[in-house]
């Protein structure tokens, strides 16, 4: 048993909503209104893995949901058609509120939202990565009111059930290497690896367009590193980028736009989503 049994939901009623019935009616319409999405980005490749490879990866922004909730919904739609079998996730976010040194788990049993909670395999995350240089650790204050992984849970269950299992780690200071070591001791063939990171904030939108413009064309090429200035969830991107160019696969672009393009906020100081999928043989 971990050290908590639950990590209680911080950010429900603030980027998602709280109760349980709109949170899972909130998540279907997210969803359906990915899929119409999706059917018009007629540069995307078959969902199919038979046809396309299967999805090993992606990466998906955490806003509000009125922000950024449709693409990120996206991302986890692409994942869960394209995929063979899901039995976990693998879930890397940023730390917004409490800086840490490395990678760490909350120390739960398990990990979700009022709509639902996920298992979270705490004790064999931590067998399966200790014999790494960089060790994951426990450190449940990290965790405690961050939202970069939270808001992804019930998009989750929305498409992949409650029995997958949930690796929630929170990527603080941390060489691209050493968490890329990370992700290849727990990835496998039921494992789905995700980063939810968004990009650039609180710029003009011509200028953030620009900006976002070229971090997704980095991303693409594997031109690393990426900074803070970039992506907010660097470090764990970073990582899965540092993975990517290991193992020679490219990640592909799904779709971005930035909170300007939402009518829920201006065009002087926005933020940048994009949301991108690895696929086996990319």
């Amino acid at each position: 048993m971990g050290e908590n049994p639950r990590r209680e939901p911080a950010v429900a009623g603030m980027f998602y909503p709280q109760e349980a019935a709109e949170i899972k009616s909130e998540a279907r319409i997210l969803n359906e209104a990915a899929e119409k999405y999706l059917q018009v980005r007629p540069d995307l490749p078959p969902d199919d893995p038979q046809v396309s490879g299967q999805v090993k990866a992606i990466v998906a922004p955490h806003a509000g949901w009125v922000f950024s909730g449709m693409l990120a919904a996206a991302a986890w739609r692409r994942a869960a058609l394209g995929r063979k079998a899901t039995k976990r996730i693998l879930l890397l976010g940023p730390t917004h509120r409490i800086a840490i040194r490395g990678v760490a788990l909350p120390g739960c049993d398990q990990f979700g939202t009022p709509a639902g909670m996920l298992a979270v395999p705490t004790q064999k995350v931590l067998e399966q990565t200790q014999e790494l240089p960089l060790k994951v650790t426990i450190d449940p204050l990290t965790h405690r009111e961050e939202h970069a992984l939270e808001v992804q849970v019930p998009l989750i269950i929305e498409n992949f059930g409650e029995d997958v299992q949930l690796i929630p780690l929170n990527v603080g200071e941390a060489a691209p290497k050493a968490v890329a070591e990370i992700i290849d001791a727990l990835a496998d063939e039921q494992t789905l690896i995700a980063v939810s990171s968004d990009l650039s904030h609180y710029h003009p939108c011509n200028q953030a367009e620009r900006i976002d413009e070229a971090t997704i064309a980095q991303i693409q090429n594997l031109e690393l590193p990426l900074t803070s200035e970039q992506a907010c969830g660097v470090r764990p991107l970073n990582g899965l980028l540092e993975l990517c160019r290991q193992r020679e696969i490219y990640p592909r672009l799904i779709g971005n736009y930035n909170s300007g393009d939402t009518p829920y906020a201006g065009s002087d100081r926005v933020v940048g989503y994009a949301a991108f999928e690895v696929r086996s043989g990319s």
